[in-house]
């Protein structure tokens, strides 16, 4: 028995370093390949399937495409939708292993193939190193080898553990059942990977002697482990990555929920496929079969679910940015009445230079406090940003009357004097403390006007020319005031260098604020004639 129990823990991990030594490999043969491929075939749902599922396939590891997918959605290079299909192919492309161990692993012989497979991959892999694509195949090449080997090493241990296999319930009571799917469950959270845990489940199921609907409870049970690769992922990750964690969650629930209710079904309909295809009763070509029609089944049941739920996911982990960033006014209904949608554009360029101003202004008074909390809001109001573009794209497509146009170019000009805003305030624009003792009065000078562009002016707008005067002679005066306390030795160049830099920014914020309440301002009166 002791003999037994080590021949399976290392023919396990012989399969986990073969899983492992195969997806690094062939990510590095791949090379960008698997990029482009995201890239092209992420498009539609159909597409992003099939992505999912070749891709899962080459790699031969659901974890590792469900972290690249998290990873990317995080990066921003995929969207929630593409991600949702994504992930919803890699149950699919998964179900490779399956048939490589029902179809190779068990009906060959495992020595005659696993170690010429080892040899000759690690010799390619020393004598190609230049070449990294070509080392990467020689390793996937020994990853496969040591993959096989841990199959027939697990072959022999299960052959011995015969006679206690056949002590094991027949599967009618449900008890028995839900015990096997806890089985796959932990096996996959130990080994972190689906494919190591079916691969173990179907080599166990070749003895003959463990019941089909106890083999596949666990086949279900490692299904639903995997979910706990996505959760891992999503630990810190940004709002968008945990919304496709829970898509994963989701689709390998609602799967295994439907597996596990069909499953004596399910079990005989995969007997007759595989008697038909030539399989007769070999009990991994039937577990192979099941496993493959059980997520094929998921992904079909999902179809018209799947825009309610990533509408509903949209909704979940909102970030702060998010918030701040989801347009308040725009409505994609009204883009056919321009008049509507020019006052929606209107009220939402108004909220987005409210944020703005007040982040500036945060700034410039030193409110440095919680500088995440900071950047999230700039993030929201540059999103708010990408949100007003693209209501103007789909607004500009339709004609328009000469002074709508007018209007859309103020909004769009705002935009970009706040976006520019938010570049000149991004740190604190305090004096260095060299210049103080030279500088106080001059820049009080300078930050008083700014601060009141910044304060906003809806009140006595008549006055934002005035603010904007005075801050262009303060920074004017500044620049006088450092050569003179330059030249006297008051100050050093360097210094004086670096405040002049602080000045700028400030004269930069200034004329940004100034040009955004102008076009805001201009818009709104051409609004007002208009109606």
């Amino acid at each position: 028995m002791t003999t037994t129990i080590t021949s399976v823990i290392g023919g396990g991990g012989l399969i986990l370093l073969g899983m492992w030594m195969m997806t690094d490999g062939l990510k590095v043969a791949a090379g960008n390949a698997l990029q482009r491929l995201l890239d092209s075939w992420t498009r539609s749902a159909l597409r992003g399937v099939l992505a999912g599922a070749l891709i899962t396939a080459i790699v031969q590891s659901s974890s590792a495409v469900t972290f690249a997918t998290i990873g990317l959605v995080n990066a921003g290079l995929l969207s929630l939708s593409q991600a949702v299909w994504l992930i919803f192919g890699t149950n699919v492309g998964t179900t490779m292993t399956s048939w490589l161990v029902a179809l190779v692993g068990i009906r060959i012989d495992v020595e005659a193939l696993a170690l010429p497979l080892v040899g000759l991959g690690m010799l390619i892999r020393l004598l190609a190193r230049s070449n990294v694509k070509v080392a990467g195949g020689g390793l996937a090449a020994a990853g496969f080898g040591t993959f096989f080997l841990g199959i027939g090493i697990l072959q022999g241990a299960f052959t011995d553990l015969g006679p206690q296999l056949a002590n094991l319930p027949d599967g009618t009571d449900w008890v028995s059942v839900l015990a096997f799917v806890l089985l796959g469950f932990l096996l996959t959270l130990a080994t972190q990977s689906s494919s190591a845990a079916i691969a173990v489940i179907l080599t166990a199921s070749a003895t003959g002697e463990i019941p089909l609907v106890l083999a596949g409870g666990a086949a279900i049970g490692a299904n639903l482990g995997t979910t706990s690769t996505a959760l891992l992922a999503a630990i810190g990750a940004t709002a968008p990555a945990k919304r496709v964690a829970a898509a994963h969650v989701a689709f390998n629930l609602l799967a295994g929920l439907l597996a596990l209710a069909l499953l004596p079904f399910l079990i005989a309909v995969s007997e007759v496929i595989a008697a038909r295809v030539g399989l007769g009763d070999d009990t991994p070509g039937i577990l192979a079969i099941f496993h493959t029609m059980f997520n094929l089944m998921g992904v079909v049941v999902m179809v018209p679910f799947a825009t309610r739920l990533i509408a509903v996911l949209s909704k979940l982990f909102v970030s702060p940015d998010e918030e701040i960033g989801r347009p308040r006014h725009l409505d994609p209904t009204v883009v056919l009445v321009p008049a509507l949608a020019l006052q929606s554009l209107s009220l939402e360029a108004d909220r987005m230079k409210a944020l703005a101003f007040d982040l500036a202004q945060r700034r410039l008074n030193g409110m440095i406090g919680s500088r995440n909390r900071l950047h999230d809001v700039q993030e929201g109001i540059l999103k708010l940003g990408l949100a007003m573009h693209a209501f103007i794209g789909q607004l500009s497509r339709q004609p328009l009357p000469d002074d709508d146009v007018e209007s859309l170019a103020d909004i769009v000009r705002a935009i970009q004097h706040l976006q520019d805003l938010l570049i000149a305030s991004e740190t604190s624009v305090a004096i260095p403390d060299p210049a103080q003792a030279v500088l106080k009065e001059e820049w009080q000078s300078l930050t008083a006007p700014v601060s009141a562009l910044l304060a906003g002016n809806e009140a006595d707008p008549g006055r934002v020319p005035e603010h904007a005067r005075r801050a262009e002679e303060a920074y004017q005066a500044v620049k006088k005031a450092l050569l003179r306390a330059t030249a006297r030795g008051q100050i050093s160049p360097d210094a004086a260098d670096t405040t002049l830099v602080q000045a700028q920014r400030l004269r930069r914020a200034a004329d940004a604020a100034f040009k955004a309440e102008r076009r805001l301002a201009h818009q709104r009166d051409g609004l007002e004639g208009a109606s």
